[in-house]
């Protein structure tokens, strides 16, 4: 694979469309957060919201577990009177994206419980999560029957809410990962990770189909030329996302330009080319893929202490990602083969999928009724 001159690079750059990658990470979201004491759920509510927040950004909704703290119409989930926040224009949802239940028991509440079946009901994915003494006990991160996924902490400090926010990032849709990730600070960490390894796995995957195809007598000098251009226009989308996730300011052309500045008039595409150049078909399909793989996430690192700490991309700093992403690579390559080599079981009749609950009018609508049976209603 040869080096791509930098003129190529601004030639791949011109082709990306901007505009759709912006409007997808502004997407607005849902975040419900529930708890059996409200102010559990304010605390948790805010440390996501940012490091020592003292604000709980608008997108997110709060209530305890009878969601008393809530009244709900037709058509949105918001905020009571009492505790108005006001979101940015369309950025009410019918119902929530995805919901945490933070609970300081072993096993959820008759409350939460109830809130988490009307959950599943409508599809919404959900993280319990187990705080305080309870935390800490073993098998408090043991999901339950019903549970979708669980994280137990001791408290609600930076240590735990980024190991909080990992299993957010992991059960929140995946379109809104990133969103989530622009938004809320203590979400980009791993939604970053996600990022990476996604962007990684698909080069490597590329890689080896084309590396299927240098098999072929005359086409190994076409693909090798094909796999510099895609395997770059994939890393100048990683790193655009990384820098809009990350809060980098700027026009869509002038931050694109200076992620290619960086990248392209340095060591990082060069150093790619020239580490797979070497590699031949008569070596194998393996190395290639690694090095495809491992290069990618060496690159996404990099951008990631540019977007987020301003550190300079040096040969150095790009070399220690490349040798410890290098087994992560063979590891992948390795991984790719195998599945290969599979049998295809396509012929196979597929198990039928269960049918998908219909959605129910509202979520807050629900838990409406069920306090309606415990108080009577006052004007």
């Amino acid at each position: 694979m040869r080096a791509l001159p930098l003129r190529s690079i601004w030639q791949i750059v011109s082709e990306i469309n901007l505009a759709e990658i912006q409007r997808e990470l502004e997407s607005t979201f849902h975040l419900l957060i529930a708890a059996d004491d409200g102010s559990v759920a304010e605390h948790a509510a805010r440390s996501l919201s940012g490091p020592a927040a003292d604000f709980v950004h608008p997108w997110i909704t709060v209530t305890d577990g009878s969601g008393s703290g809530l009244r709900s119409d037709s058509t949105n989930i918001v905020p009571s009177a009492a505790e108005p926040r006001k979101p940015p224009p369309g950025a009410p949802r019918t119902v929530p994206d995805c919901v945490l239940l933070v609970t300081t028991q072993m096993e959820l509440s008759a409350d939460l419980a109830s809130l988490l079946q009307t959950l599943n009901a409508q599809s919404i994915p959900s993280l319990i999560v187990v705080t305080g003494p309870e935390g800490q006990k073993a098998g408090a991160e043991i999901a339950r029957r019903g549970e979708q996924a669980r994280v137990a902490v001791p408290d609600l400090s930076a240590p735990a809410v980024a190991r909080l926010a990992g299993a957010l990032v992991e059960i929140a849709p995946a379109e809104l990962r990133l969103p989530l990730a622009r938004r809320l600070p203590p979400l980009r960490p791993p939604a970053f990770h996600l990022l990476i390894q996604e962007t990684s796995q698909a080069n490597a995957s590329y890689s080896f189909t084309t590396g299927l195809g240098e098999a072929v007598p005359g086409l190994g000098f076409v693909l090798g030329a094909g796999d510099a251009i895609v395997l770059t226009k994939n890393q100048l989308i990683m790193a655009y996302k990384i820098a809009l996730v990350s809060g980098k300011k700027g026009s869509p052309q002038q931050l694109l330009g200076e992620i290619a500045g960086v990248l392209g008039g340095g060591f990082l595409f060069r150093q790619l080319a020239r580490q797979m150049s070497g590699l031949i078909p008569v070596v194998g399909i393996v190395p290639k893929v690694a090095v495809s793989y491992a290069g990618t996430w060496a690159i996404g690192r990099a951008v990631v202490l540019w977007a987020t700490e301003g550190r300079k991309i040096t040969p150095e700093l790009m070399k220690g990602f490349y040798h410890e992403a290098l087994t992560q690579g063979r590891q992948a390559a390795n991984r790719i083969v195998q599945n290969s080599r599979k049998p295809r079981l396509a012929d196979k009749k597929q198990p039928s999928q269960p049918r998908k609950p219909t959605a129910q009018p509202g979520l807050l609508q629900q838990i409406r009724k069920q306090i309606a049976r415990r108080t009577p209603r006052s004007d």
